[in-house]
């Protein structure tokens, strides 16, 4: 007998892979799979939306958002994940630009 054979029924049970939570807002179903990421959101974007496809009726969707129009959502995470980016860069070579002019009056 296994040393694990009672502890058998203790354990959760696993999910089934192609089964979500969140179901098509299109036709209702549950399964769906990973859909397409585009490359300019990076792993930031990960974390605001996930992008599915309806195994049934091949809908795109938001699994955090099933009602959001998607390509209007990507897009507007691109503008503001970027637009963050370059605030940043700018904010860099600013504050290098003030350091160096300090630095050269003495």
């Amino acid at each position: 007998m296994s040393r694990y054979a009672e502890d058998d029924d203790d354990r959760p049970r696993r999910r089934r892979r192609g089964a979500r939570d969140v179901p098509c807002p299109k036709c209702g179903s549950e399964y769906s799979f990973p859909g397409l990421w585009p490359w300019y959101l990076g792993t930031v974007g990960l974390m605001f939306c996930r992008a599915v496809v309806c195994a049934d009726c091949g809908h795109e969707f938001d699994a955090k958002k099933p009602s959001a129009d998607l390509p209007t959502r990507k897009r507007n995470l691109a503008i503001g994940i970027n637009g963050c980016g370059l605030l940043g860069i700018l904010a860099v070579f600013g504050l290098l630009a003030l350091w160096l002019t300090l630095t050269m009056k003495r």
